[in-house]
């Protein structure tokens, strides 16, 4: 797993990638950004919760994924088939969609060793 998943950490201008339960506890991680991966692992469980809640409370489905935009960055959002959540910290001027395609690669490979 933990070469599957540094594989996306690798590619240009991705900044971190995690790993972790749907309750927070940290799986994986690998970053450069200055903050406490365990504490990153829950902020996302956290948010993760809450959009779940949103959208199905609102019947629009289950949460699959999530990018969330900041004026300097990208943050993405997968879940994993076991309710596992990966997370990738991204810079604004990285190719989102090369990106997303290896994480949408990543999340079929992690499924099927879960």
């Amino acid at each position: 797993m933990d070469k599957i998943l540094t594989k996306i950490k690798d590619m240009p201008g991705v900044l971190g990638v995690y790993l972790t339960t749907e309750d927070g506890k940290l799986l994986f991680s690998s970053s450069s950004i200055d903050n406490s991966p365990l504490v990153l692992a829950g902020l996302t469980a956290s948010l993760k919760g809450y959009i779940s809640d949103l959208l199905e409370s609102t019947k629009m489905g289950k949460f699959t994924d999530s990018i969330i935009n900041g004026n300097i960055g990208k943050v993405i959002i997968s879940t994993l088939k076991n309710n596992d959540i990966l997370l990738v910290f991204m810079t604004g001027s990285s190719n989102l969609g090369v990106i997303k395609y290896e994480i949408s690669n990543i999340i079929e490979s992690l499924n099927q060793t879960l």
